[in-house]
């Protein structure tokens, strides 16, 4: 996993991430911009064996620790 100075350069207050009871990490992230012209928030699932799951895995307990 990497470290913390690595991940993603995504504002905590624009980040929500969860852990579903099935163990499915869900990632959502706020998108930025005019209200007018902002696009639709983006979402992510990823399961244990994705290549990512780790890294959100790590960012999930990081994120709930700050709140």
């Amino acid at each position: 996993m990497p470290a913390p100075e690595d991940w993603i350069d995504i504002p905590e207050e624009r980040l929500s991430i969860e852990k579903r009871s099935d163990g499915a990490i869900v990632v959502r992230v706020q998108s930025a911009g005019p209200e007018g012209s902002r696009l639709p928030d983006a979402v992510f699932s990823f399961r244990c064996g994705d290549p990512q799951y780790s890294y959100w895995l790590g960012r999930l307990d990081t994120h709930s620790r700050s709140r």
